[in-house]
Parts: structure tokens; sequence; C-alpha cells
């Protein structure tokens, strides 16, 4: 399997990615448990593919916001799976490395210039309205706000990957 058709599957994980994340934003906080919790690890299994996808697509021209953003996700959502399984209490910690880690991975997709700007947009504002609906009472509607935007910008992100015309015409 080349790159390309690696690259192409992964942009298919980050729209499954964004959406089931955008649709459980809505989703009430009495299901957060067990009986939703292999919805979630599906949910980011595929954020891992996609963001591995995101980053083949465009690291030669994210530069190192994208480098250290990309890591920094991933780090940040491998502390949320391996505490949830040795049950210590990362997640915390882990939520907050991988929404930083998508900011910078945000501003390398910026300067990289490959995805349209509206998708970096919608990660900085998720970041910060997450931040701010988490943190403040009532403004918990910010956070499905956030869940909503990032959702779209993942699955924005995967189309315009799978749309591209040199994918198209390497295929």
């Amino acid at each position: 399997m080349s790159s390309v058709e690696l690259i192409r599957l992964g942009s298919l994980a980050a729209i499954m990615a964004g959406i089931l994340r955008g649709v459980t934003s809505f989703l009430p906080t009495t299901l957060l448990d067990n009986a939703i919790a292999p919805l979630y690890l599906l949910i980011d299994i595929f954020i891992l593919f996609g963001l591995l996808s995101l980053y083949g697509f465009q690291h030669q021209k994210s530069g190192a916001w994208g480098s250290f953003g990309f890591l920094l996700a991933v780090i940040g959502l491998m502390l949320i799976r391996t505490g949830e399984m040795a049950g210590i209490a990362l997640y915390p910690l882990g939520a907050s490395m991988f929404t930083i880690g998508l900011s910078a991975f945000a501003v390398g997709t910026w300067r990289a210039g490959q995805l349209p700007k509206w998708i970096s947009v919608c990660w900085l504002l998720s970041t910060i309205l997450g931040f701010m609906g988490y943190f403040i009472p009532n403004l918990s509607a910010l956070f499905v706000l956030s869940g909503v935007l990032f959702g779209v910008g993942f699955a924005g992100a995967g189309v315009q990957i799978i749309t591209d015309r040199y994918f198209k015409e390497t295929l």
C-alpha cells in the first residue's frame, strides 16, 4: 500500500472521527459511563489515524508548529487512553495536551497552506471554547460547541485531502 493510499484511508478516519465527535457533543453527560466508553475508544482510534493522515499530508510544509503539535496531540491522546486502561486519572492532563497540541498543529496547518484556513480556525476556536466551557460554570454550552467545531474541522480536513487533485491523480 502506498503512502498516498494510507493518507487517503486516514482521511476517511478523520471524517469518521469528526462526524462521531460532533454527534457525541450532544449526548447527555449522564451517558458518559461504561455504556458509551466503546464509542469514545472508537472515536479516539479514528482521531489517531486521522492525525497521522493529516500530518502525512502536510508534514513537509507545516514546520516546527505542525510537528510539535502533532506529537503533543498524539501523546495527549495516548495519555487519555492508557490512563483509562490503568485506572489512573490522566484524562485532564491528556485532554489538555491534546488540545494544546491540536492548536499548535492548527498553526502548522495554517502555515502549510495546503488546507483551507477555516479548518485551523475551527480547531483553535474549539480549544478556546472547550477550556472556557469546561472551567467556567454555566458555560457548558461552549463545551458542546467546542466538540462540534472540532468535528467540523476534522471531518472537513479529511474531505479536503480526499478531494485534493494530487491524490485523485495519484490513485
